[in-house]
């Protein structure tokens, strides 16, 4: 199957010149229509009125015409942008993360080896001495395009050097966004609130506790989360938990999060999805993440994503974790 691009740029101008036109065409419909013979001149003013009598209904139509083109490239462009901010955003706070570890890292390593210098326990010349961290501790990370989109990934540290405040925002030069905030406290807990494009605000609250061991870093974590949707498209909330472990000398991070989420679903009936995704990252980008969502029958879903590529496919037995067959096919 060949591969699918989508300017969803585009679309969203579409539907904003269709929405803006749609205006125009309301102004000039609800616009003055009744005009004196001083104002336009002999004969005119019967003119103008038997003019808006007769179009007045197809400017009407035309407005109503012009919001749907209007929802329905914006539904458009706004289903593409989720998952492509998604895609982004993810890959953005895991060079971030990763970038901002390995600092860390080198810089324990270095202050060690200067701690063992100063107590003359080793040759300050040493070929094999560990280089310090290059430059400043790295706070900002930006991807753009030139064209005025951008994905941005910004860090706060405590006193300690860790990250007490990561925010990641993507931004279109059509007006699209998303962003998230999480704020993490010294007792382990964090919150967090991230808006997608949609409108949809998820509030999270948990608690990640990290040990580390010789090249190890073990991350577990707890969390609820709540989605609202804007206007009154229902709420749904996710609790779940996490398992994370990240090598600090090759910088590869596997992840495995278990979710349990109830809401509603695309027809608004409530219901209960369990899901398990597992993440795979290396120090040079490659990542791979696997998704499983059963719901209460037992069928489901599983979308893997290799490096931005999406494969999805679903299963009566997702529960039992067989029977999968392609989405397209």
């Amino acid at each position: 199957m060949p591969d699918i691009a989508v300017d969803y740029e585009l679309l969203n101008q579409v539907a904003k010149k269709a929405r803006s036109l749609k205006d125009q065409v309301q102004h000039a419909r609800e616009s003055k229509q009744d005009y004196s013979v001083a104002e336009v001149g002999s004969g005119v003013p019967y003119a103008i009125r038997a003019y808006y009598s007769v179009w007045k209904g197809s400017f009407k139509r035309s407005e109503e015409k012009l919001e749907k083109l209007a929802n329905l490239y914006e539904g458009v462009a706004r289903g593409w942008a989720d998952w492509d901010f998604g895609l982004a955003g993810e890959a953005s706070k895991q060079e971030a993360s990763l970038s901002s570890d390995l600092y860390r890292t080198q810089k324990e390593i270095w202050d060690k080896w200067q701690e063992q210098v100063r107590a003359g326990n080793v040759d300050p010349d040493d070929p094999r001495a560990p280089k310090p961290p290059q430059g400043e501790r790295p706070s900002k990370w930006t991807t753009s395009d030139g064209r005025g989109n951008s994905t941005t990934t910004t860090y706060e540290y405590g006193a300690d050097g860790k990250p007490t405040k990561i925010t990641t925002e993507v931004r279109t030069s059509s007006g699209l966004t998303s962003k998230d905030v999480t704020n993490y406290h010294p007792d382990g807990t964090y919150d967090s609130s991230a808006t997608d494009v949609y409108g949809n605000v998820t509030t999270t609250t948990g608690k990640a506790v990290t040990t580390e061991t010789d090249g190890q870093k073990i991350t577990d974590d707890s969390f609820k989360s709540v989605t609202k949707a804007p206007g009154d498209g229902g709420e749904s909330t996710t609790t779940g938990t996490s398992h994370s472990v990240y090598n600090t000398g090759t910088g590869h991070r596997d992840t495995t999060t278990t979710y349990t989420r109830t809401g509603p679903d695309d027809d608004g009936n409530q219901e209960t999805v369990k899901g398990t995704s597992t993440t795979s990252v290396d120090l040079n980008g490659h990542e791979v993440v696997t998704t499983i969502e059963v719901k209460e029958d037992g069928s489901g879903t599983k979308t893997v994503v290799t490096d931005g590529r999406t494969e999805e496919w679903t299963s009566r037995n997702a529960a039992g974790n067989t029977g999968w067959k392609r989405s397209d096919d």
